[in-house]
């Protein structure tokens, strides 16, 4: 049995943060994976959601246009230079730059814009710049 698109699409995006480099010294979090930081690690945790999807096929025969977005949480400890948690952010967003195409069981998944960087986010014991990429996955159109 063939895999479902939306499994198709997800593994692609994994793939992808997978492959992100980051700076020396930084961590990965990636979706499913534990990962329990201290105060003092500097990390990246990564999330993956779909969003409604967009029917553009008035007989509903075709499959719709999927979209979502992967969202990238740059984590650096207060005391830090905060200067390095936007070299990180610049890192996941030149990774995940517009242009990228990502393939998976004859899926494409598309990142058609340019990745936002978020205001600075100051918690309880780290600085925080969120990075959200968007995506979209077009159906194959029919011969």
């Amino acid at each position: 049995m063939a895999d479902t698109i939306e499994k198709s699409i997800y593994q692609a995006l994994l793939v992808a943060v997978q492959g992100v480099t980051l700076p020396t010294g930084w961590q990965k979090a990636l979706p499913g994976v534990s990962f329990e930081p201290s105060t003092s690690t500097k990390f990246v945790s990564f999330e993956i959601h779909f969003n409604t999807s967009i029917e553009t096929d008035l007989s509903l025969e075709m499959d719709p246009i999927r979209q979502g977005f992967v969202r990238a949480n740059v984590m650096l400890p207060k005391g830090s230079a905060i200067v390095d948690a936007y070299e990180a952010a610049g890192k996941v967003r030149a990774a995940l730059r517009r242009g990228t195409k990502l393939y998976r069981g004859g899926t494409q998944v598309r990142i058609d814009q340019d990745p936002a960087l978020a205001n600075l986010m100051t918690g309880d014991t780290h600085h925080q710049v969120p990075v959200t990429a968007f995506w979209r996955c077009y159906p194959p159109v029919p011969a």
